[in-house]
């Protein structure tokens, strides 16, 4: 150990909050009482010895932090040692004691130095075990945080990718039916490409952002819509209701299109009337909350377990946690209805 790391080790023992000073004298003062009890003397005595005993262990206890190596109870019992040998020499200089005092009366000053070792190690010692629990919830709690931050961070991975792969059969079915338009109904096919246009306005910019608004997202699924009921002619009908406070609202990207597109996959177009879907938000017992209705075919399986559904739900958990979830129930009238419960943000509630 080189001059400039022994001086950075002797300099960390006075590397202490004052909030645990405080308690070290506080500790020092009553074991001060408890030794007056058997001393004749002025209490100063014991209180000059208690504090000069405790500060000077919890000193070496702070240079040597046994809480954060290996052979913490060696190197606890070595610290207060030390901090005895120095608590004494600290109370010989301070009550000004000769040396031929000391020499005279050395059992004295042992058993002195004896004691205050035993307290040393029975007060370091407790404290030491509440401050590696302390530590030890600490980590874990750190533990957990990096946990959630990489859960977080692979549904965005996932959410990259999704909104990278916008469906091909989608679009390939959508630009054919433009071509077949082009050639026998020339203003629905100008129609239907203004709609492709709307939606890849709207798809392509989140490939750059992190984030989008439900306001975003509702229109997303609105030109996606569009172009649904082109091609589905009079068997689609669909209708948005997004207040204007909630367009604003944070809400993850891809998760309404992809009910939209589960509610014309699995409800829509199975039914041979088709049927209509409705997208609406509102505030709800203090949550946003998102539904998209439809009146087609209704649960034909065992309600939210489809895959999408289930991706769904674990990319909201991964960024919300148990604040938001994914419900999936019969409509009264048929069909079914998908609603997500999400936090309200601050700007949001304050709307409302």
């Amino acid at each position: 150990m080189n001059q400039f790391a022994l001086l950075a080790w002797f300099r960390r023992g006075f590397q202490v909050r004052l909030q645990t000073a405080l308690l070290i004298a506080g500790i020092n003062t009553a074991i001060a009482a408890l030794m007056s009890i058997e001393d004749s003397r002025p209490f100063w005595h014991p209180l000059i010895s208690a504090h000069a005993f405790g500060f000077a262990i919890a000193y070496f206890l702070n240079c040597m932090r046994p809480w954060e190596r290996a052979h913490s109870l060696l190197r606890l019992v070595a610290a207060v040692a030390l901090g005895t040998v120095v608590g004494m020499l600290l109370v010989i200089v301070i009550k000004q004691y000769e040396p031929a005092v000391v020499i005279k009366d050395y059992h004295r000053f042992l058993f002195t130095m004896f004691y205050a070792c035993i307290y040393g190690l029975l007060v370091s010692f407790f404290f030491q075990t509440r401050l590696r629990d302390t530590l030890a919830a600490a980590t874990l709690h750190r533990a957990e945080s990096e946990r959630e931050r990489l859960g977080r961070q692979a549904a965005e991975a996932q959410l990259k990718l999704m909104q990278a792969q916008i469906e091909p059969h989608f679009l390939f079915n959508t630009l054919a039916n433009v071509q077949f338009l082009v050639e026998t109904d020339p203003p629905r096919a100008g129609a239907m490409l203004e709609h492709l246009i709307q939606y890849l306005r709207a798809a392509i910019p989140q490939l750059r952002e992190e984030s989008t608004t439900l306001g975003q997202e509702a229109k997303l699924s609105q030109a996606y819509l569009a172009i649904i009921q082109m091609r589905m002619g009079q068997r689609l009908a669909f209708t948005i209701d997004i207040p204007v406070e909630l367009a604003g609202q944070a809400f993850p990207p891809m998760v309404l299109l992809s009910l939209v597109e589960n509610a014309v996959k699995h409800g829509i177009e199975p039914a041979a009337a088709g049927g209509k879907i409705s997208i609406s938000a509102a505030r709800h017992d203090g949550m946003l909350r998102v539904e998209v209705t439809d009146t087609g075919q209704g649960l034909s399986e065992v309600p939210g377990q489809g895959v999408g559904l289930a991706n769904i739900r674990e990319r909201l958990l991964a960024l919300y946690g148990e604040r938001a979830r994914l419900t999936l129930t019969q409509g009264q009238h048929g069909g079914a209805i998908a609603a997500v419960d999400l936090p309200l943000t601050a700007g949001a509630a304050a709307n409302l």
